[in-house]
């Protein structure tokens, strides 16, 4: 099974090397870039496609909010923020969740659980089928 393509975006640097150092972690999971910069993220979803996306709220010039917003093929997202007041509209963008921060290894597994299930939809056993009528 192919990693799910991963994209951080957070302008704080700590929060973005913590991410990324609980992710290195996970089998299925490919950071393909962590990026400080909303604009250069903006740029990289540009032209690279990835399945699963950490965004950070505030950040300087552009809000994760307006960034996700300007897509126009949006990946799973799970926002990262100190931010609490945000989570309504975060999901009105179908967030798939709303890590507020400082979270813990736990929480994020169980939001990545989520993606997962997004991305990865299990098998839908076939429906059952009649028998036929009896002649």
């Amino acid at each position: 099974m192919p990693k799910i393509r991963t994209l951080l975006v957070d302008d704080e640097y700590l929060a973005l090397n913590l991410l990324e150092g609980y992710l290195r972690q996970l089998d299925d999971i490919e950071v393909v870039a962590k990026i400080r910069q909303p604009l250069q993220a903006l740029e990289l979803l540009g032209r690279e496609s990835v399945d699963l996306l950490f965004l950070d709220i505030q950040m300087p010039r552009l809000t994760g909010l307006d960034l996700l917003k300007s897509l126009s093929r949006r990946p799973v997202t799970i926002f990262t923020t100190a931010y609490s007041e945000f989570a309504v509209e975060a999901y009105g963008l179908d967030a798939v969740d709303y890590l507020p921060k400082p979270y813990s290894f736990e929480r994020l597994l169980q939001a990545l659980n989520k993606a997962r299930l997004v991305l990865r939809p299990p098998a839908t056993p076939p429906a059952p089928v009649a028998a036929p009528a009896p002649a």
